[in-house]
């Protein structure tokens, strides 16, 4: 591995006009920097990036904390749990090509980065190979700075995801709920993880804390299609729900879980609790639908759900549940994976269902289908009859 010394003196051999002093200051005040939490080493390859010097990426792919991931490094390797998997967004390049990009919240036992991943490492988030709770490591990724200042690990072409990576010890990593359960399963315990669609908001009050600050709260409810439950959301919590309204889907993740003042269950929403939206879909008629989306489609259960078992490209054995629906204008199929394969397998033929945030996309012999990925629910509207 190149010594902290080997990149001075790669440093003082592209920038002659630099002294072998002037060069270790920089090094020290970039440690200073960051409160001394940089190696010299790093820190030495921060200062050949900011100078222009290229450093070799292949004698160093050390894997370093999230405490110490600064803007500029390259060939970073970072191991972490994700506390939360933001689905991807389409963007338009300056040359009017598409590209996707998506973002995950990764934590170490010395912090939380935001990890963006692009273009076709968006898919192990589509496909829900990536998911709240897993254990990765991320290798090969380089460090910018982000919208808020803060630095965030990109993973392009050259970047490399690991899924639950051998060797690590779980223990050493914050402990969130690894799953999104069923609001009808949610018992009082310590916290709680949802996916749902709101059904009701309700106003903002305000409140006098015992300092004498003013506070605010507010509530909302979120259905599964299993259950419904009240959504207690605190401060700056609010702020972050935006213009969030009827219909549109919020995952919680990590909430407290206590009784309110009707006894009944509710999930309190603070600062550890993370929070993702996604508005509601276009509503398309099945005759209407083309490939790409998210799009919502009401319709009728028409076959009988069958669930199967699959393995992924990446060796994963997961559960996909098939059925058609059909409305007034035509029959599709619809596959769905993973956590909704609990809500579609018990469905009846003749129930009339909201597919939200579903995907379309070509399947057997060329055929148009519904497909679910990270944030599509299903919502059951009236039991068959």
């Amino acid at each position: 591995m190149m010594s902290s010394e080997d990149v001075v003196k790669r440093i003082l051999l592209f920038r002659p006009e630099l002294s072998h002093k002037d060069v270790l200051k920089r090094i020290e005040e970039k440690k200073k920097g960051v409160e001394g939490y940089l190696t010299d080493e790093t820190a030495a390859r921060i200062v050949a990036t900011e100078l222009g010097v290229e450093v070799s990426s292949e004698t160093w792919k050390a894997e370093i904390l999230i405490k110490d991931v600064v803007s500029g490094l390259n060939d970073v390797t970072v191991t972490g749990r994700i506390i939360a998997v933001h689905s991807p967004q389409t963007f338009t390049r300056s040359d009017l090509t598409k590209g996707t990009v998506a973002h995950l919240l990764l934590a170490d036992k010395t912090g939380t980065i935001g990890v963006v991943l692009w273009n076709d490492k968006t898919s192990l988030v589509e496909t829900e190979e990536l998911e709240q709770g897993q254990m990765i490591k991320v290798s090969h990724g380089y460090v910018r700075d982000g919208l808020d200042g803060n630095p965030e690990l990109h993973v392009g072409l050259r970047g490399e995801i690991q899924v639950s990576p051998p060797n690590i010890d779980e223990s050493d990593y914050p402990k969130i709920i690894s799953s999104v359960e069923k609001i009808a399963e949610i018992r009082e315990k310590t916290r709680a993880s949802v996916f749902g669609i709101v059904q009701q908001v309700y106003p903002v009050s305000k409140f006098e804390r015992s300092n004498g600050s003013e506070g605010k709260v507010m509530r909302l409810r979120l259905s599964d299609g299993t259950g419904q439950i009240t959504a207690v959301f605190w401060n700056e919590k609010i702020d972050e729900l935006g213009d969030v309204k009827s219909g549109d889907s919020l995952q919680v993740l990590n909430a407290r879980v206590k009784k309110g003042i009707d006894k009944q269950l509710e999930l309190h929403v603070g600062k550890s609790t993370q929070i993702e939206i996604s508005c509601t879909a276009k509503k398309m008629k099945v005759a209407d639908v083309r490939e790409g989306g998210p799009i919502t489609v009401e319709g009728v259960v028409a076959t009988t759900p069958k669930t199967t078992q699959v393995t992924t490209a990446r060796n994963e054995k997961v559960m996909v549940t098939s059925f058609d629906l059909k409305d007034d204008t035509e029959k599709i199929r619809v596959c769905v994976w993973r956590r909704l394969t609990e809500v579609a397998k018990n469905l009846m033929v003749g129930t009339h269902i909201r597919i939200n945030n579903a995907y379309v996309k070509k399947g057997f012999a060329g055929q148009l289908e519904l497909t679910s990925r990270a944030y599509t629910s299903i919502e059951i509207l009236s039991e068959r009859k």
